[in-house]
C-alpha cells in the first residue's frame, strides 16, 4: 500500500508539471495537495503494516524529488508575481536542496533517503503553505518560514551524508546517528 502511494506520486509529478505548462492552476494545486498529503501517510502505513524496506525508502525519496520539482515549477509559473520579493530565498532553497542531493549522489551513488524528522516537518510545512496559498492567499512570512525550514532540513541531510561512512536510510535525525556511532543505545 505504501509503495503504491509513492508510485502514485511518481506518476503525479510529471502530470502536475504538465498541468503547469498547460496553465491548469486549479488542477495543479489540487493534485499537488493530494500528493503532499499522501507523502505524510506512506511512511507510517509502511511501518504499521511491516512493509518498510530499502526499496520503499528509495522509491519514496524519488517520488519526493519529483513532487518538489513539480511544486517549484508550479509556484514559479503561477505565483511569480507574489514571490518576486522573496525569489532570492527561493533560489537559496533550491541550491541547498541540490547540494544535499549532489553530495549524496557523489558519495553513495544515490539520493538521500534519510527520512529525517526535520525534512518531514519541512514537507508538512510546505504542504500547509501550498494549501493556504491555494485556498486563502500568499503570505510572505509563511513562505519564508517554510523556505527556511526547508533549508535547515537540507543542511541536516548534507551533514548526515558527510558524517556517514556507508549509506543508511530512515535515520530520523543527525542526533540519532551520533548516538548510534558512539555505541549508545537508543
Amino acid at each position: 500500500m505504501a509503495n503504491l502511494l509513492s508510485i502514485y506520486r511518481l506518476a503525479a509529478a510529471p502530470l502536475a508539471a504538465w498541468m503547469v505548462l498547460a496553465g491548469l492552476r486549479d488542477a495543479f494545486f489540487i493534485l499537488l495537495i493530494i500528493s503532499l498529503a499522501s507523502d505524510l501517510v506512506d511512511g507510517p502505513i509502511a511501518r504499521w503494516t511491516g512493509q518498510d524496506s530499502e526499496i520503499g525508502a528509495k522509491l519514496d525519496t524519488i517520488a519526493d524529488g519529483g513532487t518538489v520539482l513539480a511544486a517549484i515549477l508550479g509556484l514559479y509559473m503561477f505565483e511569480i508575481d507574489s514571490l518576486r520579493l522573496e525569489l532570492s530565498w527561493f533560489y537559496v532553497f533550491l541550491g541547498s536542496y541540490a547540494a544535499a542531493a549532489i553530495v549524496c549522489l557523489a558519495k553513495f551513488g544515490q539520493l538521500p533517503a534519510y527520512h529525517l524528522y526535520l525534512s518531514k516537518s519541512a514537507m508538512l510545512g510546505a504542504g500547509t503553505f501550498v494549501t493556504w496559498l491555494y485556498l486563502v492567499d500568499y503570505s510572505p512570512r509563511f513562505f519564508l518560514s517554510v523556505v527556511i525550514l526547508g533549508m535547515l532540513a537540507n543542511f541536516e541531510s548534507l551533514l548526515v551524508t558527510l558524517r556517514l561512512t556507508r549509506f543508511q536510510s530512515d535515520i530520523g535525525t543527525l542526533f540519532f546517528l551520533s548516538v548510534k556511532e558512539r555505541g549508545v543505545d537508543d
